[in-house]
């Protein structure tokens, strides 16, 4: 009787250990899925870890990915789960990928999903996307400032205009992302402590406004159009 009872101790007792080595081992894998990175352009067709690391932040989602599949292929399933991720986003919604980047992963969507992901590292990296600061505004009556770093030397452009910023992904490898408004540069070229200054500005105006800073190989990394208004003189 006494080594029926101690059999079933040690069954009752493996049994606590697995599980618990199961729920450590899914937890490390999801922490790990959740901090991936993204540093490269994604498209139908593409394989790889970085397709893994989407398709397991997107199975999160069921609203975006109904199957869940995490499987290294980007599809036709995970192409549609982009698309409905870049239009809840306010990216892009409509188009193609070759058109304006609608079920492209470029650099708008890399950008956003870094940072939901909660993988974007602060360590300089010179074949990955640009890691960039929140953006600082300063403005006045007829003036704004905007200031902001990036991880390694970019060059800073903004994007300004009196009309809502129209922007779409790149299309293509080593392509730039179209965007509407006027632009405006940071000073001498590639540097990582960007000032923009924008004169000329109307008093009491809503004024939309798009960041994005271009390292030395065309990586891309841009914040989502925002507004700030001016005040009066």
């Amino acid at each position: 009787m006494e080594k029926i009872l101690s059999v079933r101790t040690n069954i009752a007792f493996l049994a606590t250990f697995l599980a618990l080595f199961l729920m450590i081992s899914l937890g490390m894998g999801a922490y790990q899925a959740h901090a991936a990175t993204i540093s490269t352009s994604l498209d139908f067709g593409s394989r790889g870890q970085e397709v893994t690391d989407l398709q397991t932040y997107l199975a999160g989602y069921p609203a975006l990915y109904p199957s869940g599949l995490v499987t290294g292929y980007f599809g036709s399933l995970t192409q549609a789960a982009v698309q409905r991720f870049q239009t809840e986003q306010g990216i892009v919604s409509s188009g193609s990928p070759t058109t304006t980047g609608y079920g492209r992963v470029g650099p708008q969507t890399i950008a956003r999903l870094n940072t939901l992901m909660g993988g974007v590292s602060s360590n300089v990296s010179w074949d990955t996307v640009p890691v960039q600061s929140p953006i600082s505004v300063q403005y006045t009556g007829t003036t704004a400032t905007f200031s902001w770093t990036t991880n390694e030397p970019t060059r800073g452009q903004v994007y300004w205009s009196t009309t809502p910023i129209q922007s779409d992904e790149a299309t293509g490898p080593n392509q730039t992302p179209y965007v509407s408004g006027t632009l405006a540069l940071d000073a001498g070229g590639l540097q990582t402590n960007h000032v923009v200054t924008v004169s000329n500005l109307q008093a009491n105006t809503t004024y939309y406004y798009l960041v994005r800073s271009i390292d030395s190989v065309g990586n891309i990394t841009m914040i989502l159009p925002r507004s700030f208004a001016t005040g009066s003189f």
